[in-house]
């Protein structure tokens, strides 16, 4: 049974004058209303998570209509005795519950993940499942059914987890970085957003590793703020100025929350959009981030090079866990479709895991990117680095016949496919 009721909104006609809840439901309503038509008497529940469940999503007016930044996330949760939707089948459903929103005024992703009731039941602790368990919202279906997510404190959650997050963020920022460089003044809408989410949950990595968690975007500028005001010197910070970094954070989360105003100007705080969208700063942020973080996870300190620290954390990475990241991904190609990249994914799975290698291949290429494009056109040196780069990626596309030698969007290309290939979609 539904949460929300057909009548509770009015699902016809256009939504410019629907309110932010109004919105929310009206995706909740189609959603649940469309998915066990499609998924049959298998379908157990069907859970709504993610910045929409914590009503912290953004959305914006573009004319006549709203637009849903970022994604509408759900969880279709199977019986464990059922079997799961095909992935092309996921697709379609998903796009006709995005064609029905728009035909109602409101445009967006719907995000929707099958699962059995035995993904509950196994989850460990990680942040999604504290925030699943915490926020999810059953908008179909068994209500009780997220109380199968064994219980667990913050404190249980592996700072590995906020590392992960950091570096998830990294390689949706490296899809848009071109567009930081070429047109820093005008900045499309897609970039701005992910910027600011990259500064949310730089917030998210570092209040983990500090011991200082919660599951939303105000009470993180908030602990951020207290911390500001208990720590004044810069122990215990991987930032020259946790002040400086905190305004950051509490101008992108004004900016986040404040729907009808959206992201194409930043909060009333004390950052400029200048600051907030300069790509040296944005670098050099995740870079201290990173670095910081990663020796707390090692162990080792600042005589590490960033290469040598990543090295380090890679030969700790147990041997399960590479060859499970290994596993998923011939699965992912389809097996004897990729039977040409074994040689090169057997000498890297020897040190780590694709996400390992992606996440590595993306750090650099950004921890570089300033002084590459500080510099005085092509080197043999930024060359060199390239290559390197792009030899860390499970698939290094083919670039053969460009005259012009590989270009550094190239390489960010590469690793925003393999990012997608790979990693999205699996914990591996």
């Amino acid at each position: 049974m539904s949460e929300h009721s057909p009548s509770e909104i009015q699902l016809d006609g256009v939504a410019t004058e629907w309110t932010l809840p109004e919105l929310r439901r009206a995706i909740c309503e189609v959603t649940s209303q469309l998915c066990p038509r499609w998924c049959g008497g298998e379908l157990r529940a069907i859970v709504l998570t993610g910045s929409l469940a914590r009503d912290e999503a953004t959305f914006v007016r573009e004319g006549e209509k709203w637009k849903l930044l970022g994604d509408a996330e759900f969880l279709l949760i199977f019986k464990e005795t059922g079997i799961l939707p095909s992935s092309s089948t996921i697709e379609l459903l998903g796009g006709e519950v995005e064609q029905c929103l728009l035909k109602r005024g409101l445009a967006g992703h719907v995000e929707l993940s099958p699962v059995s009731s035995r993904y509950l039941r196994k989850m460990v602790p990680e942040i999604f499942a504290h925030e699943l368990r915490t926020h999810g919202q059953v908008v179909w279906g068994e209500h009780q059914v997220l109380s199968l997510i064994p219980a667990f404190s913050i404190s249980d959650i592996p700072l590995e987890d906020g590392w992960r997050m950091l570096c998830n963020r990294t390689l949706e920022l490296l899809e848009v970085v071109n567009q930081l460089i070429d047109r820093p003044t005008n900045l499309p809408r897609d970039a701005r957003y992910r910027v600011i989410k990259l500064y949310l949950d730089m917030a998210t990595s570092f209040l983990l590793f500090q011991g200082e968690y919660t599951s939303t975007y105000r009470q993180r500028a908030e602990r951020l703020r207290v911390l500001v005001e208990s720590t004044p010197s810069r122990k215990g910070c991987p930032f020259a100025s946790l002040r400086s970094f905190a305004d950051r954070v509490a101008s992108c989360t004004e900016s986040k929350l404040h729907a009808t105003t959206g992201v194409d100007q930043p909060g009333t705080g004390q950052q400029s959009v200048a600051a907030l969208f300069s790509l040296d700063d944005l670098s050099s942020y995740v870079r201290l981030l990173w670095r910081w973080e990663l020796e707390r996870l090692t162990g080792k300190k600042d005589e590490l090079s960033d290469r040598e620290l990543m090295r380090r954390w890679m030969q700790l990475q147990p041997v399960h866990t590479r060859f499970r990241g290994w596993a998923s991904a011939l699965r992912r190609s389809r097996w004897h479709r990729s039977w040409r990249y074994w040689p090169h994914w057997l000498k890297l799975g020897w040190r780590a895991s694709p996400r390992y290698w992606v996440y590595a291949a993306a750090c650099e290429l950004l921890f570089r990117l300033p002084s590459i494009l500080n510099g005085s056109g092509r080197s043999p040196e930024v060359d060199l680095v390239l290559q390197e780069v792009k030899s860390w990626l499970p698939v290094a596309r083919d670039r053969r016949g460009n005259g012009a030698g590989l270009s550094w969007r190239q390489v960010a290309a590469d690793i925003a496919w393999n990012y997608h290939a790979f990693l999205v979609g699996t914990r591996s």
